[in-house]
Order: C-alpha cells, then sequence, then structure tokens
C-alpha cells in the first residue's frame, strides 16, 4: 500500500475541524462548571492551561485510534490494502490482538494478530534473529509449521511482508491457513521448525536458523463470513454436481460443491497448467459481479482445491491479492450458475444468509 493510501485512510479517520471546535467548547463548558463548583477563585490562566491540555489528550487520543484503525496492527493494514477508512474500521472490528512470543537461542518469535473469516485465517507474526544476522533474503517460512486445532486438514503459507527495513535482524511475516471451517473460537497449538529463506522463485528454500518455537493462543477474531446457500445444480467439466454453499468476505471466496464424480471431474480439469513464474491457471474460475456493474474473473488459481472422494464433497477456497470490497458484490457466478448476493452493507459479520 502506498503512502498516499495510509494517510488517505488516516485521515479519513482523524476529527474535522467542526468535530474538533465542538469538543473544544465541550471541554470548556465542562471545565468552568468544575470550576465553578470546586474552585471559584481559580485563576483564568491555570483553566486555560487545563482546557488546553485537556484538547491536546483528546487529539493525541485520536491520532493513537486512527494509526491503529481501532487495533489493526499496521502490518496487517499493509498486507490488507483496504480501499477505505470505512473498510479499514470493518477489518479492525474482526481482529483479534495475541501478543505472544517464543525465544531460543536462535530468535525470538512475536505472535501479533489474528483475522478470519469461515475458512482462511491470518496470522500476522515477527521474526527477531540474532543481532548478528542479516535476514534480507526475498521469501521466509518455516520448513514445518505443524498446526493443532480442531480440524483435520490445514493448508499453509507464508508471505513476507515489507516492514521498511530489509537490512537489519527482524521479518514481519503473514500465515495462511486455510481449513474446512472456521477457526473462529479455537484454540491453536503451533510448533514451528526451522526457519528458511530463499531467493525469488524458482529459488530454492535453506535453513538459515534451525530450532523449534512453540506458542498457543485462541483464536477469538470475529469470522467476517457471509454464507450463501444455493443447493443448486452445476455442470463440472461435464459431469453433475451441486453447489451447496457460497462463503463471501473481504479476504476469500469459498464453495462447497458435491459430487459423486469428483475423481472424474478432477482428471477432466486436468493437470495445473502454469502461465507464469510460481503461477496457474484457475481451473474453478468464479466471476464477481458488482453493483456498478463491472466485474472480475479470477484467472490465477491461488488459494485452495480440497476433494475427498469418501464424502463426494470438494472445498475450493479463492483468496486475493488485496481485500476485496465484499459489501459492493450483486452475485457470484460459478460454472454458468449465478449466485445473487442479499445486500450486506448493513449486515453483521458472519452471518449466514437466505437461500437465493
Amino acid at each position: 500500500m502506498s503512502e498516499n493510501r495510509i494517510k488517505r485512510l488516516f485521515d479519513g479517520l482523524a476529527p474535522t475541524d467542526e468535530q474538533k471546535e465542538r469538543m473544544y467548547r465541550s471541554i470548556v463548558a465542562h471545565s468552568g462548571s468544575e470550576n465553578a463548583k470546586h474552585s471559584p477563585g481559580a485563576p483564568a490562566k491555570r483553566i486555560r492551561l487545563a482546557i488546553l491540555a485537556a484538547v491536546l489528550m483528546v487529539l493525541l487520543t485520536t491520532t493513537a485510534f486512527a494509526a491503529g484503525f481501532g487495533g489493526l496492527d499496521a502490518g496487517f493494514l499493509r498486507f490488507l490494502s483496504p480501499s477505505s477508512p470505512e473498510q479499514a474500521d470493518d477489518l479492525s472490528n474482526g481482529a483479534y490482538a495475541i501478543d505472544k512470543q517464543t525465544s531460543n537461542e536462535n530468535g525470538t518469535l512475536i505472535v501479533k494478530q489474528a483475522i478470519g473469516d469461515g475458512n482462511l485465517t491470518y496470522i500476522l507474526m515477527d521474526f527477531i534473529g540474532p543481532e548478528n544476522v542479516v535476514l534480507d533474503a526475498a521469501r521466509y517460512r518455516f520448513e514445518n509449521p505443524n498446526t493443532t486445532t480442531d480440524e483435520s486438514f490445514h493448508g499453509t503459507g507464508f508471505e513476507l511482508l515489507d516492514d521498511g527495513n530489509p537490512d537489519d535482524n527482524k521479518i514481519s511475516l503473514v500465515m495462511s491457513l486455510m481449513t474446512e471451517n472456521s477457526l473462529q473460537g479455537q484454540t491453536a497449538r503451533f510448533r514451528f521448525t526451522d526457519l528458511q529463506a530463499a531467493d525469488p522463485y524458482p529459488g530454492l528454500f535453506r535453513t538459515v536458523l534451525p530450532g523449534e518455537w512453540e506458542v498457543s493462543f485462541k483464536l477469538d477474531f470475529k469470522a467476517y463470513s457471509s454464507v450463501y446457500r444455493p443447493d443448486k445444480r452445476i455442470n463440472l467439466y461435464g459431469y453433475e454436481a451441486v453447489l451447496k454453499s457460497v462463503s463471501v468476505s473481504p479476504i476469500s471466496i469459498a464453495l462447497k460443491v458435491e459430487s459423486k464424480f469428483l475423481k472424474e471431474i478432477g482428471e477432466a480439469s486436468g493437470e495445473r497448467r502454469e502461465i507464469g513464474p510460481n503461477q496457474y491457471a484457475d481451473e474453478y474460475p468464479v466471476t464477481i459481479n458488482y453493483k456498478d456493474g463491472t466485474s472480475e474473473t479470477t484467472g490465477i488459481f491461488t488459494g485452495l482445491r480440497l476433494s475427498d472422494l469418501l464424502s463426494s464433497r470438494m472445498l475450493i477456497i479463492k483468496t486475493f491479492e488485496q481485500v476485496i470490497n465484499d459489501k459492493e458484490i450483486a452475485s457470484v457466478v460459478f460454472f454458468g450458475v449465478e449466485i445473487p448476493l442479499a445486500d450486506r452493507s448493513a449486515a453483521p459479520a458472519n452471518t449466514p444468509a437466505a437461500s437465493p
């Protein structure tokens, strides 16, 4: 996110001149009444100083709120890149502060915040290596991010954030966890093994700081998703299937499909087709139609596709480079079937929606 966009978001939360004047008058009135009640002979200079101190405290408090978006860490702000102060505020309302750390001789892992929806969880963390180590590679990950929750499957990944200091011993990472159900309210236990680094793709990862870092915490974020249950028949590569649900949030769109032909569908969709460096074509594209008449279709696959042949269920999670304006989505189209989405401009997070 550019500095100008961040400034505009901060400005959107800062008080206007009119609001500042109202705060000043309120403080003056309050100070006058308190002075008349307790100190009728107090000097005017003392009153003015008290008023100025109170105004300064209000402005400093407001500025601190704006800088944190009501709790959303600046690292998450850069990663999510919200399009407006309103969206940043919505995202901050769902964020959960963790603030836990674990250390060994090769570094300290600080887990800072989590956000999530029905199928995707993002965890923001910092890693600080020994003072004589410079962490300046293009990519970082933990070789074995062993994760334990109530879910039986976790799709994990790491993304390095630009923290503005590439030549020091500290990095900021966002860990993604894709699951069949929301991790909201669950207790997560992690054992991270061996910090690895790599050059830009196709560079290979190698261990730079060995060791283990264990930490556990509750994921009490507020899930962003709204779930729609169309229960509609669709044709996937010539085979019959049923679109059971569509989950929509600012950070992902997830679809749950049922079919007794999942093996045949997988074979018909073909092997993943590389269309660029570490980029693959989306064989299960989704078109998002917005209320203003514009639309976009996923062309590059980012996310997860999980098929369970025993239960005849398939889960498809679509993630995005930056958050989408989910409240402005009119409908979602999947393999020729359009799913209208109810107006969610005032809907709370994690809201079940009626079937279209």
